[in-house]
């Protein structure tokens, strides 16, 4: 009679835990989103707090890694990012701007350098 309760409980026990096993995969279709990444990575959303994690298919183990950053806002706003770009931008110009003025001035100079030396030659023969 003993035995027969230890099988029943051991049945009984064996339904648990596949029945407590199933819903806890249903529990995490419904928790997370998974997207194929490569041929053996996905991204995973956790649904409730937007984690995203990157998970390795390893034999039959999902091993997911996290980031907290990942999910953490930048420092700064959209606009303060913008509006870094454009003074860097607005640096860029006149930093070029002033190479291009300096670039001319070299050549007004050259071109100078050569308009007196024709013009030296010039006098020279006529002096002649």
């Amino acid at each position: 009679m003993s035995a027969r309760i230890y099988r029943f409980a051991a049945i009984v026990l064996a339904v648990l835990i596949g029945g407590l096993t199933t819903s806890s995969t249903a529990f995490a279709i419904e928790k997370y989103q998974f997207m194929k990444a490569t041929e053996n990575r996905v991204w995973r959303l956790n649904k409730e707090n937007g984690e995203i994690s990157v998970c390795t298919l390893q034999g039959e183990r999902l091993i997911c890694t996290t980031s907290n950053a990942a999910a953490t806002p930048p420092p700064r706003s959209y606009a303060e990012i913008k509006a870094a770009e454009q003074a860097a931008k607005a640096q860029a110009m006149t930093r070029r701007e002033k190479r291009e003025e300096k670039e001319m001035q070299m050549m007004d100079r050259i071109f100078a350098f050569f308009r007196e030396m024709v013009a030296m030659s010039k006098d020279q023969e006529t002096a002649k």
